[in-house]
């Protein structure tokens, strides 16, 4: 998966001049690896750019996607609002970014959605499991780790490597005895 990258759009571009900015935090209900957050947006920013900032994510669309403010509750639900609604009409209040010591406000939103579901039947098949083709059969398997097999396989490895007598006292120091 390549790493996501996403900007909020600037609305500087819109010819509109934002004073108030608030820190946004978008987390998923299900998925935390997929939190991501936003160090500074204008509270013009609206629910369509946090939606689609959300689909961009998770790589496609989603289907029903739920936002909410602050809590995962239904009271907290932002489906009944339009995506045109702005963090400003949600009731967000920003501060002037005079200077790069000012902390801003933090809205969290949270989010849920439905996985999606097909109505063709093949994609509902679980697939079947292939066979290897570099299995070995049970035949040559039992011939191979029979006990004789195991004596024509070492001497076929040549003899074994020497070894070195092991000692009580530790390599480099006099023994005391």
């Amino acid at each position: 998966m390549t790493p996501f990258d996403y900007s909020p759009p600037s609305v500087y571009e819109l010819g509109v001049k934002p004073y108030l900015f608030v820190k946004c935090k978008i987390c998923c209900t299900a998925l935390p690896h997929l939190n991501f957050e936003w160090p500074a947006v204008p509270t013009d920013l609206t629910l369509s750019a946090i939606k689609e900032a959300i689909v961009k994510r998770h790589g496609g669309s989603l289907p029903k996607l739920t936002l909410f403010k602050g809590v995962v509750h239904p009271e907290h639900s932002l489906a009944r609002l339009s995506d045109a609604t702005t963090l400003k009409d949600l009731g967000c209040e920003g501060v002037y970014m005079g200077s790069p010591d000012v902390i801003l406000p933090t809205i969290t939103f949270y989010y849920d959605f439905t996985a999606a579901c097909f109505d063709d039947p093949i994609a509902a098949v679980e697939p079947d499991t292939l066979a290897s083709k570099h299995d070995i059969s049970l035949k040559l398997y039992r011939k191979l780790t029979a006990p004789q097999a195991q004596t024509v396989l070492q001497r076929q490895a040549g003899p074994p490597a020497p070894t070195l007598p092991v000692t009580g006292s530790a390599p480099g120091r006099a023994s005391s005895k």
